[in-house]
C-alpha cells in the first residue's frame, strides 16, 4: 500500500544550554495528492510525484520566567518529488529531485515579522549500497519571489545550499548542512549526528539519539542577519 502521508524534514527535539537553557524542535510531513496506483496516475503519468509538504522549526528559550518561544518558522512547500529519477547500472549512483515553490515566514508582524517565498530545486545524488554506509549529496538552489519584509537576506542565505550525509540505515548517520550568503563572507554551518535508539534499547525503542551543532547566521529567521553563539544541543529524533 502506498502511505499519502509520509516523512519528509526530519523531526527531533533537542535541548543546549549556551546562552541559557534553550531548546530546539522541528515538526514535518508530507502530503501525496494522488496515489500512483490509481487511474488518475496512468492518465497522467507524473502526477503522481507532486506533494504538498510542511516544516515547523521552533526555538524555545527555557530560562526566562514564562518559557516564551524565542521564534518559529513556518514552512509549506508545494513541489514536484522523484526518489528514483534516474539510476546507474548496478544502482551505485542513484538521482533524485525536489523542485517547487516555497513560503517560509515566522507568523509575527511590526518589526519581527520576516517572511519569504522561493522557487527552488534540490537533485539528490546517492552513491554507493544503500545496504551499507553510502554518501547523498543534495545542492540546493533558489531565486526569491519575495523577500520585501527582510531584503537583504540574500547577503546571509545565498542563493543556495549544500547538504551532505554519509550514513546507514540501521547506523550512524552524520549530515551537514551548509550555506553562504551572497556577499561571500557570511552564513552558515549545521551538523547533525544520530544513532538509532534500536541499537542501545535492544530493539525495544525507536527513534534516534541526535547532537547538533549550529554556528552562523539565521538559526531562526527573526535572527537572519545575526550571528549569535554557537549551539550545540542534544537530545531525540524521530524520523530522520
Amino acid at each position: 500500500p502506498f502511505a499519502l502521508i509520509s516523512p519528509y524534514e526530519p523531526l527531533y527535539f533537542i535541548y543546549g544550554t549556551r546562552d541559557g537553557e534553550n531548546a530546539k524542535f522541528q515538526l514535518s510531513f508530507k502530503y501525496r495528492f494522488v496515489r500512483p496506483d490509481r487511474d488518475l496516475a496512468r492518465l497522467l503519468p507524473g502526477i503522481e510525484d507532486i506533494y504538498l509538504g510542511y516544516a515547523q522549526t521552533s526555538l524555545w528559550d527555557l530560562e526566562r520566567e514564562s518559557k516564551p518561544f524565542r521564534d518559529t518558522s513556518y514552512k509549506p512547500r508545494l513541489f514536484y518529488f522523484k526518489e528514483g529519477l534516474w539510476r546507474s547500472a548496478g544502482d551505485r549512483l542513484r538521482l533524485g529531485l525536489e523542485a517547487g515553490y516555497g513560503h517560509e515566514s515566522n507568523g509575527r508582524d511590526g518589526d519581527q515579522s520576516r517572511s519569504i517565498d522561493i522557487l527552488y530545486a534540490r537533485p539528490v545524488f546517492t552513491f554507493g549500497n544503500r545496504q551499507d554506509y553510502h554518501l547523498v549529496a543534495a545542492p540546493g538552489v533558489w531565486a526569491y519571489l519575495d523577500k520585501e519584509e527582510n531584503p537583504d537576506i540574500d547577503e546571509f542565505r545565498g542563493y543556495g545550499d549544500l547538504y551532505i550525509a554519509l550514513q546507514k540505515t540501521d547506523s550512524w548517520q552524520l549530515a551537514t548542512t551548509l550555506r553562504l550568503g551572497s556577499d561571500g563572507d557570511k552564513g552558515s554551518v549545521q551538523v547533525d549526528l544520530s544513532y538509532p535508539l534500536t541499537r542501545i534499547g535492544f530493539g525495544n525503542i525507536d527513534g534516534y539519539l541526535l547532537a547538533q551543532y549550529f554556528n552562523g547566521y539565521g538559526e531562526s529567521l527573526l535572527d537572519y542577519n545575526r550571528k549569535l553563539r554557537s549551539q550545540f544541543r542534544f537530545g531525540v529524533m524521530l524520523l530522520r
